[in-house]
């Protein structure tokens, strides 16, 4: 089965994350976590423990919003277990959460054959997310230990490599690898430097006429393989 997040408004979508499931329960197990993941991250509670105290704290809007939505959806025991029950039948399964100032976020699943798959379907013109993060010292430090890979050094300060998203977590090369097995990848934030490291295999599909330069089941359409970078 294929299951999809994206996020939108009037105006466009945008794909938040794909991935290939084989059962309907792990279809619905993965709905449940992406809707829960987006709802933290675009109204995260006044107890998340990377914001300092006092930070968050709740405000009272117009009317139900889609982080409070997909919260409620996924918490609701009831509606997981229809979903489930759906999917195991061969159906798709789609769900749309609105939020009062016309964005929207967009849970699906369906079986393979039935399921489009964007990441088959580059362009070549795809543009790239125009974010920067810095590397510090420490993460330099972390990304040369967390393979024995030989490869380059780390570099200093990144792009992220994504396909322009809506979600606040960016992806960049932190260090190119030897051998083809791929680069050591960086998740940073606006604002927020490089605060994790992970080696990720190449992507095996190919955006127009070149190679995907982005990790295997990354979010969002393939982008073309870079030709520069930050130093």
């Amino acid at each position: 089965m294929i299951v999809v997040s994206l996020g939108g408004d009037a105006h466009r979508a945008v794909l938040l994350g794909r991935a290939r499931v084989g059962t309907p329960e792990d279809a619905a197990a993965w709905l449940r976590g992406e809707a829960l993941r987006l709802a933290v991250r675009l109204a995260p509670g006044p107890r998340t423990r990377w914001a300092a105290p006092g930070l968050v704290h709740p405000v009272r809007g117009p009317g139900p919003d889609a982080p409070t939505a997909m919260r409620a959806w996924a918490e609701c025991p009831e509606q997981v277990r229809d979903v489930r029950a759906l999917l195991a039948q061969g159906h798709p399964y789609t769900r749309r959460f609105q939020d009062p100032g016309g964005s929207w976020y967009e849970l699906t699943a369906a079986p393979a054959e039935n399921a489009g798959d964007p990441m088959n379907q580059p362009s070549p013109d795809v543009p790239r997310c125009e974010a920067t993060g810095q590397v510090t010292q420490i993460v330099a430090e972390l990304a040369m230990d967390v393979t024995r890979t030989a490869g380059a050094r780390p570099r200093s300060r990144i792009r992220c490599a994504l396909a322009p998203h809506l979600t606040y977590e960016h992806q960049g090369i932190v260090r190119e690898l030897s051998g083809g097995g791929g680069h050591v990848w960086g998740t940073f934030g606006a604002a927020v430097p490089v605060w994790r490291v992970r080696v990720a295999p190449p992507c095996p599909h190919w955006a127009g006429a070149a190679p995907c330069g982005l990790y295997d089941d990354h979010p969002g359409a393939c982008v073309p393989a870079r030709t520069s970078e930050p130093a």
